[in-house]
Order: structure tokens, then sequence, then C-alpha cells
């Protein structure tokens, strides 16, 4: 649970956060594991928390959060930071792209140590701001999950190029290994009810109807109401080709350009490409800069 601790800031529980009462936690599931999932709750709920709004209308959320942990919480994510951009990535962009959210910046996240020991295991203190240039300096030790806006200069190594009111997708390690890998751009785009969400290459998604605590690699189809499962198609994108099956057993149905999946079945074809879920929701996978699909899969 998030709770106001002065201007810009918050006292996260971690196991309120999870639900997990004080019962539990002392003599069902033992000490709160502060993880991915975890921070991405924390994270999340800042940003439904923002109140900030811009011009359109549109909830202009933070998009620095600096989360001091405890010595032994920052100590364990350090053997999974590598992973820690590939598990918080998606939970975060669904949540940017459910609220139709902007920022000022690049959306970034910051664990530290807090030196004071004003922070028990199991919590954080969590500062926000709107921050329209990132710091390049990393600090010592320090972890940093970067969701990146605005595009890499030429000299720069290739970026992901934006989407309109949303952030771009870059990936930092730092020390020990200090990297920054860039993406020239997402290998597809998932267009469906006017919004555009980005495939990258060699990732499994499951696409259905958003439900709470969904998985990393779940994309909730804005618009799909109860005909839409919450896992009912699974895509994977290999280069100009993508892979589109439809899930096993009671899964309602989906029409790839017209051809109607089997149970279980995987589709792989080239771009662009039209899908109908239940007979009711459309959804385009298509280059980006590409035309759209020519096939038009009745309704």
């Amino acid at each position: 649970m998030l709770k106001p601790d002065g201007p810009d800031r918050f006292r996260v529980d971690f196991a309120e956060l999870r639900r997990e009462s004080a019962w539990k936690r002392l003599f069902g599931r033992g000490p709160v594991v502060v993880d991915a999932y975890a921070l991405a709750q924390a994270v999340i709920s800042a940003l439904q928390s923002c109140p900030f709004r811009s011009a359109t209308g549109a909830p202009q959320v933070w998009n620095e959060y600096r989360i001091f942990l405890s010595r032994e919480d920052h100590d364990r994510l350090r053997p999974v930071e590598s992973t820690l951009h590939r598990d918080l990535m998606p939970m975060l962009y669904e949540e940017l792209v459910r609220l139709n959210a902007v920022t000022v910046g690049s959306l970034t996240i910051r664990l530290l140590v807090d030196d004071t020991d004003d922070v028990p295991v199991g919590s954080a203190i969590l500062h926000v701001r709107h921050s329209p240039e990132t710091e390049a300096a990393v600090g010592k030790g320090e972890i940093t999950v970067r969701l990146d806006r605005a595009a890499a200069s030429p000299s720069a190594a290739p970026t992901l190029a934006p989407l309109p009111g949303l952030p771009t997708l870059i990936p930092n390690s730092m020390p020990p290994v200090e990297y920054t890998e860039r993406i020239d751009q997402p290998v597809a785009i998932l267009r469906v009810n006017g919004k555009n969400i980005p495939l990258e290459p060699g990732i499994s998604y499951v696409a259905g109807r958003g439900f709470p605590d969904a998985p990393a690699g779940h994309i909730a189809l804005p618009g799909a109401g109860a005909k839409i499962n919450r896992r009912q198609m699974s895509l994977r994108m290999t280069e100009d080709m993508v892979e589109i099956g439809r899930e096993p057993g009671g899964s309602n149905p989906v029409m790839v350009a017209g051809n109607p999946l089997a149970p279980g079945q995987v589709l792989t074809t080239r771009l662009p490409v039209d899908v109908v879920l239940s007979g009711e929701l459309r959804l385009d996978i298509v280059s980006p800069g590409g035309p759209d699909p020519v096939t038009l899969s009745p309704c």
C-alpha cells in the first residue's frame, strides 16, 4: 500500500500492496519478497494516483521514480538486475496504454539503497517527480530501468521510434556491467481500437481481456468485452513473420486473415495481417510505417 509521506513522496508496504495480512506474513507466507512484480505494483499505484492532467485532459503521470530500499532488499535484486527491464516493461507499458497517459520525459525507475536505516525490509520510500531531462549519471550500485520517450541523436546507437504520446522502450543495465541496448524499431505494431501496442521480436505474448494481477507478457486489449477470453491469442514476432495461435482449451474463436484457428493451432504469416477475436474485436498487426492489411475479415 502507498501512503503519502510528504510532497511527491510515498511510503510503500509491499506486504499490503500484495494484500497479505500480518497473520499470513507471521504464520503462513514468511518474509515479504521484493521482486519485479512488487516493484511494478508500487509504480503502477503511483501512476494511478498522479493528479496531473495535460492540456488535452490526458493523465500526465510522473516519469521519474526513485525507490529507496533496505540494503537487504536491494542486494536480493542485484542478481536479477538483467531481467528487471524484461519483467517490468510489459506491465508498465500496458498501464500507460490503459490510462492513455503522457509523460514529459523518459519513464525511469531508480532503485537505491537507503543509508539512513529508515526503511525496514519489505518496504520502501518512493520519490516521484516530473523530469523533462533524465540524469545521465548513475550512482554507484544503482539499478535503473528506463522506458525512454525521446529518440537518440544520429550519432548514438539506434533507438526505437517513439509512438505518439507514449514512451519508447530502451533497456538499460547498470554496473558492474554497464551497457545500453537500443532497438531501432519495434518489429511490429498491434493496432486495436485506435491504440498502438509495440511488439518486440522473440518475446512470447498472450493477448486477451485485461484482468488484475496479469502476468508479464500479457497484452490487455483495449475495448475487449465479455466475449474475449483473458488468454485467447498467443503472439510471437520473428522479423517480418508473426506466429499467431489460439489458446488451447475453451478459448473463444480466433480468425486470422479470414482463416479460423482450431484450439491450440498456430499459424505463421507475413505482415500485415488482420485478426478477429470472438467475431467482434478486430486487430491489425503491421510493420512500423507499413501498410494496413488488405484482407477484411467480417466482424
